[in-house]
Parts: C-alpha cells; sequence; structure tokens
C-alpha cells in the first residue's frame, strides 16, 4: 500500500487557512468596519450664517411710510355719512405751486456734475467713506392727492449707521444740495433737463436734524415737480424723494411726510 506524504496535508491546511481568513475579512467588511491606522480628522464645527447683525437691532421696514400712511396724513378723511361727506379739495384749493422760473443761478461747474446727479437720482448714496451703512429699508408709497395729472410715487430710503454715519451722510447731502442749486441732468426718459433746488422751511420737532428741498426739473417735454426731505433720528437717516407731473405733487407735503418719517423713527428708537 502507499502512503500519502506530509507535504500535500500541509498544502491543504494551508489552503483552508487562507480561506478561513478571506472568509473573516470579507465578513469584517460587509459589517461596515474600517481599520485605519489614521483616524479621519473630527469635523469643523459650522458658525452660523445670515443672522441679523445684533439680536436689538431695530426692525427698519417698520419705520417705512406706506401708502395708507400718505393717504391719513395727507388727505381730508371723509364722514361715513353721503351727505355729510368732505369734498376733496381742488388741486387750486391745495397749496400745489406753479414751477414759477427760479431766479437767475449760475449751473454747477462739470467737477459737480456727477455729484449733483446722484443727488437728484439717488441721495441716499452721497454717504461720505468711511462710514458704514449696517442695515437698510426701501419703500415706494403712491401719491394720491391728485390723480387727475398724475400719482407719483414717494421712494423712501431707511438707513441705520455705525457710530455718527447717520450725521455724516445728512451733512453730506446738505452740502451737496449748496453746491448744486442749479444743473443739468437727463431724466428716465433720456430727456436734457435742468434742475433747480429751492431750500424748504421746515420744523423738525426732536429730531436731530430735518431738511427739504424743493426740486423743479424743466425739460423739453415739460416740467416736473418734487421734493427731497431728510430727517436723522439717532443713528437712523430717512430719505424722501419724489418727482412728479407738475401739480401732482405739492413741496409743502414735504414737511408732514418728514415728520410722519421721524415720528416712527422715534419709535423705534423707544424699542
Amino acid at each position: 500500500m502507499r502512503h500519502l506524504s506530509g507535504r500535500p496535508l500541509t498544502v491543504a491546511g494551508g489552503l483552508l487557512l487562507g480561506l478561513m481568513l478571506a472568509a473573516v475579512l470579507l465578513t469584517l467588511n460587509v459589517m461596515g468596519v474600517h481599520i485605519d491606522d489614521d483616524p479621519p480628522p473630527e469635523a469643523a464645527r459650522s458658525g452660523p450664517h445670515g443672522e441679523p447683525l445684533t439680536g436689538n437691532q431695530p426692525e427698519l421696514s417698520r419705520a417705512l411710510i406706506s401708502t395708507a400712511d400718505l393717504a391719513a396724513r395727507l388727505t381730508p378723511t371723509p364722514s361715513r355719512s353721503a351727505s355729510e361727506a368732505v369734498p376733496v379739495p381742488t388741486p387750486a384749493a391745495r397749496r400745489t405751486e406753479a414751477a414759477a422760473p427760479p431766479a437767475e443761478e449760475e449751473l454747477a461747474p462739470p467737477e459737480r456734475a456727477e455729484r449733483c446727479r446722484t443727488l437728484f437720482r439717488a441721495p441716499w448714496e452721497l454717504v461720505p467713506s468711511g462710514h458704514e451703512v449696517t442695515d437698510q429699508a426701501m419703500s415706494d408709497s403712491q401719491i394720491t392727492i391728485n390723480t387727475s395729472v398724475g400719482t407719483p410715487r414717494l421712494r423712501q430710503m431707511l438707513s441705520l449707521f455705525a457710530d455718527d454715519g447717520a450725521a455724516a451722510a445728512y451733512e453730506a447731502i446738505r452740502a451737496s444740495v449748496s453746491e448744486c442749486r442749479s444743473f443739468e441732468t437727463t431724466l428716465e426718459d433720456g430727456t436734457l433737463a435742468t434742475i433747480s433746488l429751492r431750500e424748504l422751511e421746515m420744523g423738525g420737532g426732536d429730531a436731530d436734524g430735518a431738511y427739504a428741498v424743493r426740486i423743479v426739473a424743466r425739460g423739453e417735454d415739460g416740467t416736473l415737480t418734487g421734493y427731497l426731505a431728510v430727517g436723522r433720528v439717532g443713528p437712523m437717516l430717512s430719505v424722501l424723494r419724489t418727482v412728479g407731473p407738475e401739480g401732482s405733487v405739492d413741496s409743502g407735503d414735504a414737511e408732514p411726510t418728514l415728520d410722519l418719517a421721524i415720528d416712527k423713527m422715534e419709535l423705534l428708537e423707544e424699542d
């Protein structure tokens, strides 16, 4: 009888051990066990994004003027009884001014042209460098005083500044008016117009600043009138601007409208 040698048994044993080891590794892999000499680094904690600048920052949108605010402040409120209704004053009965030709004034020199155009188009952009605006809110409210000659819109930009930025911006707008009493610019329809500014008398109450000017824009296709009014309460600055067809905006309404804006800013400051 022939006897099997020990070598085939050794080879068979090695194969069997290898198969068993492979089966163990396969099982660990299926179970999700991962062995690594260098464990993965801990994920960095992500900070909050898109949070308000400060927890107690006032909600500026609450102080914006609405169309309803203008209607309540600038037009008479009729009685509920039709027989006792108060008629809406005609344009002649209101304070609407005719855009009389202004006194002859020298046009602003070319080096001031861009500043003057900004004053007319977007006066809230006249913020001196080095002053930070920390929050802003804007609204467009419809003026419905005299719809027969148009319904212009009142644009309001309400800004919250850091440090003394509101005072600096307020003075920058006033200084720009002094340098731009009369200048030329292009209107939204592309026509060239001569802009004239005239300071209006303002009360201002307890505000830290209240200032307004009447705007007259004379172009080839007619005359536009309106006003620019600026009010400051602490770190908040409200800039109001409206321009519309002649007779649709009463510059005398600049004061009560600015008073309304100031009242709303003061309520925010008290919160």
